[in-house]
């Protein structure tokens, strides 16, 4: 992974490695969009999976090698903990009858949470952020004011995204009318 390479400097192979794993990911979600016979439910939900293991590996191994802030490293896994708890706490409220095999099952999806276009924009920023900063050290460009001010604004993106993300999250679990009998007790 593009995140072993960095930890172990070798920033060349970790960019071309991280380039590469994100146009296959765009092309999976290109052909996805355009051939329904390609979607499944089971996709949808492994693929942004996928997505946040890569970015938060890939960040994690360049805070270890100093070559991304801390700060952000802690925004960008924090954000993507607290949204993966609040889809279980959504999906907790809209359960008819509780089980720990129906709060993780995928096969009766009790909801859909599509990407806004600030969670767009915030994954944009965070590949752009680790481009940013596996190429910093490739042409003498860690301690630029551009990267830095970019590192910022993408900080910055993630934490109103997550915001965003919260309040639709408080939203669905408000539109859930009837309270289980479960949950009543």
């Amino acid at each position: 992974s593009s995140g072993i390479n960095a930890e172990y400097g070798d920033h060349h192979t970790a960019l071309a490695l991280f380039s590469v794993a994100g146009l296959t990911d765009f092309l999976d979600g290109q052909i996805a969009r355009r051939w329904a016979s390609q979607r499944s439910l089971l996709g949808s939900i492994i693929d942004p999976i996928g997505d946040k293991l890569l970015m938060g590996l890939t960040a994690a191994a360049l805070w270890y090698t100093a070559a991304m802030p801390g700060w952000l490293v802690g925004i960008v896994l924090g954000r993507d903990i607290i949204l993966l708890a609040g889809g279980v706490i959504v999906k907790y409220h809209s359960l008819e009858q509780f089980s720990f095999k129906a709060l993780f099952s995928i096969s009766d999806a009790t909801f859909e949470v599509k990407p806004g276009w600030h969670g767009k924009l915030n994954m944009c920023l965070q590949i752009g952020a680790v481009i940013g900063c596996l190429g910093a050290p490739v042409i003498g460009f860690e301690e630029s004011e551009p990267l830095q001010k970019y590192l910022y604004l993408t900080g910055v993106m993630g934490i109103y995204s997550l915001v965003q993300y919260l309040m639709n999250y408080r939203v669905v679990i408000g539109r859930i009318e009837k309270k289980p009998d479960w949950m009543k007790k």
